[in-house]
């Protein structure tokens, strides 16, 4: 992207000249007739659904429209169970639990110290759809699209913010179509507060740095309603916009007093005061800034593992939404412009960083890392808003290039047609192809990995050994560090039990599991895998066969390419009988309880596609006065893995 520059002070418009240069009220008029119009079209190609935490969001929603508050009662169920079927079972629950006084009527929902009930979550997100809601019910429409209504209005304030931002309605509507491409589009139809959430951060840093921090402040407030940690641009956004206009002709506290202007700070308490409302209600309902922190996280769940995860993860990280601004913020970070101005240009890029930064690490300490998510995860889809942004600053006032912005929106949209591919329990196109190619360069949190690889939300066993394998194939497994003996687990077998301390691992490529050669009574012939030596009665047909001797032979044969490493012998023993000694190809195991069909380890030999088994009985004798054979082991069968 050649001709994409870096900002300079040289390059960068006081906040008052990109005011004086916004279109007139008449051509703002008309684009938020068309974008209103299109995003109209948008919603009524997909029909309305619940997704994400879409059961809290709407009961809370019912119970606005309801009665102006956010607790929920029994009429709120009944009111919104025909909008909310097959949930019959959780409303029936959650009932019981709201009737009987219970501190927690269900799981997500609380008794406040006022006596009433709550979700989990804040009701600030209902509240923006509530008058959606009682609209669609007086019309007529599906109450459910109240989401809809307000995740799409929101995107269309922040068209609204673009066409300020640019002066132009269709660079406004490409920056709209970018926000869609950048995980705009995969969650859009959530009745979660995801798209929400970006739209608004997106508006707010738009806002803040074009001359309009009142407006900034509204929306990083709106913004932050749900997901708080993005109260943390009300820092940020400021020395993001100080970065942005920073006059190299003036010292740093020209630009500080020119930067913090009343407009500013007024701006900035009014982000503060709504962000306050969540952690004000929490503390006086349940005596905390907030509930979900005190029973949803755990501090200890932060690590830098995960902060990689959220950035890089090959199935929901921020690089599967944004590649291409990636790519572009790198590319013009360091072609135009003076030394100067790149240096602003990357001190610009790293705020914008720190910033997505700042948003993710308190959403490291969720207890579900692998949460419900379209392809991108959900905070790494909001939290990317910044690097959005400086896309869309550094591209404000000058002439696109054609071919740098077609290469920016084919990457986008194959990135959203990528991971609209698969659910959060399934791994990604690109993450099963790095697995099958190249394994040892993906290491997944081992949340995600066991999840995708069982395809179910779990929690994770030390016990057991979880695989990512395509036709029977397996490229790579997860094990916990405790376990003796992951191979053998990942082959069917049982060593001991993992436990105690220790960590998660990955075995790349493992060792293919061997196909078990399994030989019953009816194989125990010659040419049939299993000879019959010196020692042996005769085979009863369908049974088995008693041994006749102090010492009984087999000869096992086995046609596929790889040695067996596993000899299991299973029978039962006569009266008096309890162990017998194993000898394979001239080499004596020592003895073993062949009843208890524990698998015995075969001696690595030269032999190929055979095996000599000698057996000494322990206590042969003849069972009866009528019966004068020697019988100890009656041989049911032989497996080889």
């Amino acid at each position: 992207m050649s001709s994409i520059q870096t900002d300079g002070a040289s390059l960068a418009p006081p906040p008052a000249a990109l005011a004086s240069a916004a279109p007139g009220r008449r051509a703002t008029a008309l684009f938020g007739a068309l974008l209103a119009l299109l995003l109209l079209a948008l919603a009524l190609s997909q029909p309305a659904s619940l997704s994400g935490d879409g059961e809290e969001y709407l009961l809370m929603t019912v119970a606005l429209a309801s009665h102006a508050s956010p607790d929920l009662r029994l009429d709120d169920l009944a009111r919104a169970r025909p909008l909310m079927p097959g949930y019959e079972p959780a409303l029936d629950e959650l009932g019981r639990g709201i009737a009987a006084g219970a501190l927690v009527p269900r799981q997500g929902y609380y008794r406040g110290n006022d006596g009433r009930a709550y979700s989990l979550h804040f009701f600030g997100y209902p509240a923006l759809a509530a008058l959606p809601f009682k609209l669609l019910q007086w019309s007529g429409g599906n109450p459910l699209r109240c989401f809809q209504v307000a995740n799409l209005t929101l995107v269309w304030l922040l068209g609204l913010c673009l066409l300020r931002l640019f002066g132009s309605a269709p660079k406004a509507l490409a920056g709209v179509a970018l926000f869609l491409g950048c995980g705009g589009i995969l969650y859009w139809n959530w009745s979660s507060p995801e798209v929400v959430s970006a739209a608004a951060l997106l508006a707010a840093l738009v806002c803040w740095c074009s001359g309009a921090p009142r407006r900034g402040g509204l929306l990083a407030g709106v913004a932050a309603l749900q997901n708080p940690s993005i109260v943390f641009v009300l820092g940020g956004a400021p020395l993001l916009a100080l970065c942005l206009h920073y006059r190299r002709d003036a010292g740093l506290g020209a630009n500080l007093r020119a930067m913090l202007t009343p407009r500013m700070l007024a701006g900035l308490a009014i982000g503060l005061a709504i962000w306050a409302l969540s952690p004000a209600f929490n503390l006086v309902e349940f005596g905390t800034p907030s509930l979900i922190a005190k029973v949803a996280t755990a501090r200890e769940l932060i690590s830098l593992a995960r902060l990689h995860s959220l950035y890089f993860d090959l199935n929901q990280g921020m690089l599967i939404a944004i590649p291409g601004v990636a790519a572009a913020l790198l590319l013009s970070a360091w072609r135009t412009g003076t030394a100067p101005s790149r240096r602003l240009g990357a001190l610009a890029l790293l705020l914008a960083v720190a910033l997505t930064v700042s948003f993710a690490v308190p959403a490291l300490s969720v207890h579900n890392w692998n949460s419900g998510a379209a392809g991108v995860m959900r905070y790494a889809f909001w939290a990317a808003m910044p690097l959005v942004f400086l896309l869309l600053w550094r591209l404000r006032g000058r002439r696109w290039p054609a071919l740098p912005i077609a290469l920016l929106a084919a990457g986008q949209a194959l990135a959203m047609a990528h991971a609209s591919q698969y659910l959060y329990t399934q791994f990604s196109p690109l993450a099963g192809w790095v697995m099958r190619h190249a394994p040892s360069l993906y290491n997944p949190e081992p949340e995600i990995f066991a999840e995708r690889a069982t395809h179910g939300e779990l929690q994770l066993d030390p016990g057991k050994v979880y695989a990512f394998e395509q036709d029977g194939v397996v490229f790579k497994a997860l094990y916990h560090s405790s376990l003796p003996d992951p191979q053998a687990r990942l082959c069917g077998e049982a060593p001991a039990a993992a436990g105690g301390a220790g960590q998660w691992r990955y075995l790349n490529r493992p060792a293919a599991c061997s196909v078990p050669v399994k030989l019953a009574a009816g194989q125990f012939q010659r040419g049939a895998g299993l000879l019959l030596g010196a020692g042996w009665s005769e085979v009863e047909q369908g049974r088995g066969v008693w041994s006749d001797s102090a010492r009984s032979q087999l000869v096992l044969s086995y046609t596929r390419g790889t040695p067996p490493q596993q000899l299991i012998i299973q029978g039962y023993y006569l009266d008096g009988n309890h162990r017998t000694r194993v000898a394979v190809n001239g080499k004596d195991l020592g003895w073993f309880d062949l009843q208890a069909g524990a698998p015995l380890a075969v001696p690595v030999t030269g032999a190929e596609h055979a095996m000599t088994i000698e057996l000494t009985h322990e206590a042969p004798h003849s069972p009866g006065p009528q019966d004068g054979r020697q019988l100890a082991f009656f041989l049911q069968g032989t497996t080889l893995r």
